[in-house]
């Protein structure tokens, strides 16, 4: 294996290979920037360019905006609250408070720094356990998935701590947007309403663009809420957007177990970063001593997701590169690429052409620290967008999200759902209502419908043999004790106050 790394080490340092790694960098943080023109969006455009580049500098280049995109994203979440993906949705819970606090520098530092950490753990695992870790993943059958969506699902109950009520109703309304569409077993349309755009479902972008770019946008027009000024004084200090000793500190125990359950989810094909940023924003909020800061500018708020999101990119490549499963619609585009060259991903492909899959495991390497090199650099000139007029930026906004909803499916429909979107989030952001609870809802919607249905088919409708597989059984455990946890925490400390009363009424 030393000398597939030397050999991998040897062609990515190559300055042409070089130079697309950081191509790639740049394309990704622009495109996860805009709403709507994801990572997704520039690999698939980046296909047809593939024909004219040797294998290697095509699937540098493609990781390259894959990592980069995935916290981009981040940056429109913590400045506009605008989240360039769905995986990106939970920054916005605490990075743009810290944004209306002046202190964007301090959220967009952080953010580039988790996603360091998350993407190199990510790396390391992807480079040595990457075998190892997708016979694991097979091991998840639909009953296994049912189980970890039901855990992801539950998470939401820690993400709004003060109102638990209407982040339940929250979830429940993503649930139902999932099930709109043709039923994938019966054919039988849902919830379409004779409109035709409406039979393939709905997507997660205008869903996510609309509730939270566009509800945006209509909140602060209806507030006029347009010119807010910024102080970069001690911005225009720093020439690199390193986070503080403090803020590293606090956040250290957090990027560590958010880089490793970034890393186990995006090994599942099919979970996927969104999954983990919630999971990893729910298990740091868990962890918190101050849990009612959460949701109003919480530097773990930002660092959890972010390493999470981000870890789960090389989680993702693992079941691609050693069994040929693709992990997300990132991958599987990539695993075209792989098709149009002439290769096929899975146990081979370590033995016929080692060049290429250690290229990619340093290629992921660099990526990352290119990344955080380029924005940690840039940040003191990005925030400036802030002191723009709202409302050119609000609108400048609208263009961009009609543009980017428009070019996923080349659909008016999914506009339409877009604005729908953004007019319902309008109204639940001034009744505070759960947005992000919303995209939980939806992204998980599919997985736990069709895990259930497979799951009670493959044990002929006893849905207590989930209990009995030791994966699923362990997972469904663990959902009941944090459903729980708080009704148990509660009576224990009812009766510790209980017993403290009668010692004192005794003395």
């Amino acid at each position: 294996m030393l000398e597939y790394l030397l050999l991998g080490l040897q062609i990515v340092f190559e300055p042409l290979h070089l130079f697309m790694i950081l191509l790639g960098v740049v394309i990704g943080i622009m495109f996860g920037m805009v709403p709507g023109l994801s990572g997704v969006t520039a690999v698939s455009l980046l296909i047809p360019f593939t024909y004219a580049m040797d294998p290697i500098s095509g699937f540098l280049v493609m990781v390259g905006i894959y990592a980069a995109s995935v916290y981009g994203g981040g940056i429109s979440a913590i400045l506009f609250n605008t989240p360039g993906d769905a995986p990106a949705a939970v920054t916005t819970l605490d990075g743009y408070p810290l944004t209306q606090k002046g202190e964007a520098f301090r959220a967009l530092g952080m953010a580039a720094f988790a996603s360091l950490v998350g993407g190199l753990f990510s790396a390391v695992v992807l480079t040595l356990l990457a075998p190892q870790a997708a016979k694991v993943a097979l091991s998840f059958g639909a009953p296994e998935y049912f189980a970890l969506g039901m855990l992801a699902l539950f998470v939401v109950a820690s993400i709004d701590s003060e109102n638990q009520i209407k982040a339940f109703i929250s979830v429940l309304i993503g649930l139902f947007i999932a099930t709109i569409g043709l039923d994938t077993v019966s054919g039988v349309s849902r919830y379409t309403f004779n409109i035709s755009f409406l039979q393939a479902g709905v997507d997660f972008i205008p869903v996510i663009i609309g509730l939270f770019a566009v509800s945006e946008v209509l909140s602060r027009f209806h507030q006029r809420y347009f010119n807010v000024k910024y102080d970069f004084t001690e911005t225009n200090q720093k020439r690199f957007a390193l986070p503080e000793k403090r803020d590293i500190s606090k956040v250290k125990w957090t990027l560590a177990r958010s880089s490793v359950l970034g890393t186990i989810i995006g090994i599942l094909p099919g979970a996927g970063a969104t999954i983990a940023s919630f999971l990893g924003y729910g298990s740091a909020l868990r962890a918190s001593k101050d849990k009612q800061s959460f949701g109003k500018g919480n530097i773990e708020g930002v660092a959890a997701p972010e390493a999470a999101n981000n870890a789960a990119v090389g989680g993702a490549l693992i079941p691609l590169l050693t069994l040929g499963i693709p992990g997300g619609a990132v991958t599987a585009v990539i695993l075209s690429a792989f098709l149009i060259h002439g290769l096929r991903p899975g146990p081979l492909l370590f033995q016929y052409n080692p060049d290429i899959a250690y290229s990619i495991f340093i290629g992921l390497f660099l990526a990352n620290i290119f990344m955080a090199i380029l924005v940690l650099l840039s940040i003191r000139y990005i925030i400036r967008i802030l002191n723009v007029r709202y409302e050119y930026l609000g609108v400048l906004i609208l263009i961009l999200s009609v543009v980017g909803t428009f070019a996923i499916n080349n659909r008016l429909g999914d506009v339409w759902i877009m604005f729908v979107c953004g007019v319902v989030g309008f109204f639940l952001k001034k009744y505070k209502f759960s947005l992000a609870s919303i995209i939980l809802g939806l992204v998980l919607g599919d997985i736990i419908e069709n895990g259930l249905r497979q799951g009670l088919m493959m044990t002929g409708g006893n849905f207590f043999a989930f209990f009995t597989r030791p994966v699923s059984g362990t997972i469904l455990v663990l959902t009941i004790l944090v459903l729980f946890a708080p009704v148990l925490k509660k009576i224990l400390e009812n009766r510790v106050l209980g017993s403290q009363q009668n010692i004192s009424k005794d003395t």
